[in-house]
């Protein structure tokens, strides 16, 4: 296997294989080759991983694979993306990223479903930003299904919501009807139902779109969560942007003792 390219005096040498017989998809692969070698500190915080070009080449895939692995260790925060400067490592502190059980997670969303009201604001297609694009394997420009939504708990707002879904599985989803609808729902009748999701969680604060969809004043405290739901195939079909009132919302998770910190 061809070494990389010397980047910031280290001659940096992924000796790991993807097998496209595998049922793991190749992007994946090369994901958790990618993440290992941050993990064991072959790149360290602040590095400068090598370009897409060189990884393409020294793992035997192609550009649109590099992409979607670099997404997801962009999604997880252990890289950022800087146009002109490539793919930068950041500190080492997510690599302890917590696995909450997504049928816990699946549960509580449900929950959320039968027990709030959905205002939908408004739906067209759209262009995402190039990050969007890039955690939903979309091409530069291409265009998304856009859905900006509210739900009322009790008649009162409790979390604005912005969810991006590939054009092309969008359009399976019913012309009429669909209002009250979840997304999740919308999305297993269409066939793409999710089997995994990552997610971001922050505190922010309102601006004045989200203040005013919350009944808050601009400058407010919101919790801020980014999910991205995939498929069995690791097929991203969804991205939304939600902002929580945090008087009205509470997130509990219980953890396996595999995650228990002293």
């Amino acid at each position: 296997m061809p070494s990389l390219p010397r980047i910031r005096g280290k001659n940096v040498i992924l000796g790991r294989k993807l097998d496209p017989t595998l049922p793991i998809p190749l992007y994946h692969q090369a994901y958790s080759v990618l993440r290992d070698a941050i993990s064991d500190g072959t790149w360290a915080t602040g590095d400068q991983m090598p370009s897409e070009a060189a990884l393409c080449e020294t793992l035997g895939v192609s550009r649109i694979t590099i992409k979607r692995a670099l997404s997801e260790l962009a999604m997880e925060g252990l890289v950022s993306r800087h146009r002109g400067r490539g793919t930068i490592v950041n500190a080492h502190k997510s690599i302890g990223l917590v696995r909450a059980d997504f049928g816990e997670m699946m549960k509580d969303l449900l929950d959320v479903v039968d027990q709030t009201q959905v205002d939908l604001l408004r739906a067209d297609n759209a262009i995402p930003s190039p990050q969007i694009a890039e955690e939903l394997g979309l091409r530069d420009g291409e265009e998304a299904y856009e859905v900006f939504r509210r739900r009322l708990m009790d008649g009162e707002p409790y979390v604005y919501s912005i969810s991006y879904i590939p054009a092309e599985v969008a359009a399976k989803f019913p012309t009429h009807g669909t209002e009250q609808t979840s997304m999740l729902q919308l999305l297993t009748d269409a066939g793409h139902a999710p089997h995994e999701a990552f997610q971001r969680m922050t505190a922010t604060s309102a601006d004045q779109e989200i203040a005013a969809q919350l009944d808050l004043e601009i400058g407010d405290p919101v919790l801020k969560v980014v999910r991205v739901f995939k498929t069995q195939s690791m097929r991203p079909v969804q991205h939304t942007v939600m902002y929580f009132r945090p008087d009205r919302y509470e997130y509990t998770l219980v953890l396996p003792a595999t995650h228990a910190i002293d």
